[in-house]
Formats: C-alpha cells, structure tokens, sequence
C-alpha cells in the first residue's frame, strides 16, 4: 500500500474524528467548521489520493529497489530492531522533508496548500499538498539502507499519519509527555505569525525540533494567527495546490539572469504572494441550496472515488485514468461553486453531463449491462 492510498480505508476514522469534534466544539460553544472551508480541505485530501493511484506505484518499485540494491544491513525475520528503526527513521525524515517544505522556494509552493486555511480542524490535517512525494524519497532512503522492510515502513508511516491527524484540532489535548508532538504545538507550526514560522516540524516525535533549534512554545503576548501571508484565495483544493506556483513562476520571470532565478526557485520563499488575492465568499454568504448541493454532490464522489481506490487492482488503466479525471473536475466544479466563479453553474451542468455520459459508457464496457439483462 503505498503512502496515500491508505487514506481511502481510513474514511470512516476521518468522518467520525470530525464529527466528534463538531459535536465539542458546540457543546465547549467553540467555533464550529466552516462549511466551504472544510470542503476545500477535503478535496484537497481526496485529490491526493488521486495523485496516489499514479504515484503511489513509482514509489513502491523505488522501494523495493533499495531494499534490493542499496540495503546494507539485513536483520533476522521478524527482529524488533526494524520496528524501531521504522519509527524513529521515518519520523526523523519526516522532520527533514517538512523543515525543506518551509525553507526552499519550490518545496513551499507544493506543501504551501496545507498552510492555507485560517482556521484549524480535523479537515485542516485532510489538506495534503498532492506532489511533496515526489521529492521524498532522499529523506527515507536510511530505512530501506538500514534493512527496514517496506510493510513497516509504510506502517510506521501510517502510525505517524494518525497522529498528524488529530495534531489539527483544538478539542484534542493531551500531554507530550516530553517527546510527543501535541495539538497544542502543532498548531502553533500553521501560524503566520514572526514568532511561530517554520518552527515545530516534528510529525509525532517533538525531540528533533528541541535537538535542532526549531522548537517554539506559545508566547501569550502573541496569540497564534492562522493561515499564510498570502492570504486565502479559493475554497477549492484542486485550484490551491498551483496558486503559490504562479506567485513563484510570476517571481522567476521577474528574475533577470539564469543564477537569479536559480536562487528564486531554491532559495527561501517569500511569503507574500505578488499576484492579487482576491478572497472567495465568506461561508455565510453561500446560500443554503448551494451548500446542500454541494455536500451531496461531494458525497457521492466520495463514495465512487473509495469504489476506485479500495479496487484499484481490479480496474483497467483506462477506468482508472478517466476516474481520475471525473473525480478532479467533480471536485474543482463544486468548489467552483463555492467560490461563485463566473459561469459556475453552466460548468457544473456539462460536467454532469459529460460524467453521465462516461460512466454509461464504462457500465456498457464493463459487461454488467449485459449481466443484468
């Protein structure tokens, strides 16, 4: 299983973790989830799950390679010893990758998603940045190195996800007991705010912040402030993960010489975007129909994309590519939606249109048309 297609079994974890935290945060009378919000946040979860049917084998295979090729110490069957290493070297590379996420330009415009939202919830930990795999593999290689086996690797990984989780909301306290990450500290990691930037990096284990300079306590005199510089352009997931590329891109042709633009892309990111923020509708200015459309649309591609996900090996390529791209637009269309982009109802309509039509003609191909007749 590689690293997000696990996502998809852990549905009913997510659905019941946010629906406990609702229910808290009435009863504390806290702020509750913002309904458009919370929708970006989840498509932005569901899109890379999405990334994940394609990527996640290319991660697998180069996996395997290394425990094949570059694998330099090798345990007995079964020994203890790679359980730990699993969790400590998967934690320690976790700590690396995040902390390059915040410190070179092009790494912040993927992970820089997950910063966005200006308000912290269960669906905040949802919003994945769809293409940080892609350069990870450099922080993990001491785990196939070092004979960790890849079902432990991706356990552990797993175990680690599980706690980034409910690191996101503020229903959930519980001590660190001096080593752990706690929602209390990571939250503190999304504030925009001088005092709290690219500190607390740690995914469970709070140690490699205190070893390597990076730690932060809350300070009183200055009370966290979600979100980005930038500011919050879109409720739609799919839209956000390229909107701090095109403040890089647009900083880059800027640049004058090849070496400028050089230290513009892997230099440290500037956190104020140049192009406009122009800030979708407030959640009480959606009205109330387009909410429930909305939320019963997103329901239902939620549940043909978990139909996808759960059986990727029994479906053809081609199934699972035109998936990919129904389950995208459905999501972008919706937030569309949300965020009143013009023509945003009329596209919405082709899309239904055009998935009715893909999906009777892969009901004709599959054969069960024939079957129920």
């Amino acid at each position: 299983m590689e690293t997000t297609a696990y996502y998809a079994f852990g549905v009913p974890l997510y659905v019941m973790l946010v629906v406990v935290e609702w229910w808290l945060a009435r009863r504390r009378r806290h702020v509750t989830l913002s309904f458009a919000p919370s929708v970006g946040n989840i498509t932005a979860g569901l899109g890379s799950i999405v990334v994940g049917l394609f990527l996640g084998p290319a991660l697998l295979l180069l996996y395997a390679f290394g425990e094949s090729h570059i694998a330099v110490v090798h345990w007995p069957k079964g020994s203890p010893i790679t359980w730990v290493l699993a969790f400590v070297l998967a934690d320690f590379g976790h700590y690396w990758h995040h902390r390059m996420d915040h410190r070179v330009a092009a790494c912040w415009a993927v992970h820089g998603v997950h910063h966005m939202p200006e308000e912290m919830n269960f669906t905040v930990a949802m919003r994945h940045a769809w293409f940080s795999d892609l350069y990870s593999f450099p922080f993990y290689m001491p785990l196939p190195m070092l004979g960790v086996p890849m079902e432990q690797f991706f356990i552990a990984t797993t175990a680690l996800s599980v706690h980034a989780l409910i690191t996101h909301s503020a229903e959930y306290r519980f001590p660190s007991f001096g080593f752990l990450v706690t929602p209390q500290s990571h939250m503190l990691h999304h504030a925009k705010n001088a005092p709290y930037l690219d500190k607390n990096f740690g995914a469970m284990l709070g140690i490699w912040d205190r070893i390597f300079g990076t730690h932060v306590e809350l300070d009183t005199a200055s009370p966290p402030q979600w979100g980005t510089t930038r500011g919050y352009a879109t409720h739609d997931g799919t839209k956000a993960q390229w909107v701090l590329w095109a403040d890089l891109l647009q900083q880059v042709r800027l640049a004058k010489g090849a070496s400028a633009r050089a230290r513009v892309l892997f230099g440290r990111p500037t956190r104020a975007g140049l192009s406009p923020v122009v800030a979708p509708p407030m959640p009480e200015q959606i009205s109330p129909r387009t909410k429930l459309y909305v939320a019963a649309q997103l329901a239902l591609t939620m549940a043909a994309s978990l139909w996808v996900f759960i059986g990727r090996d029994h479906h053809s390529w081609t199934v699972l590519v035109v998936s990919a791209v129904l389950i995208t637009w459905a999501m972008s269309s919706l937030c569309g939606l949300l965020d009143a982009r013009p023509r945003a109802t009329f596209r919405e309509g082709m899309r239904l249109l055009v998935t009715a039509v893909a999906l009777s003609m892969m009901f004709a191909r599959s054969g069960l048309a024939a079957t129920i007749r």
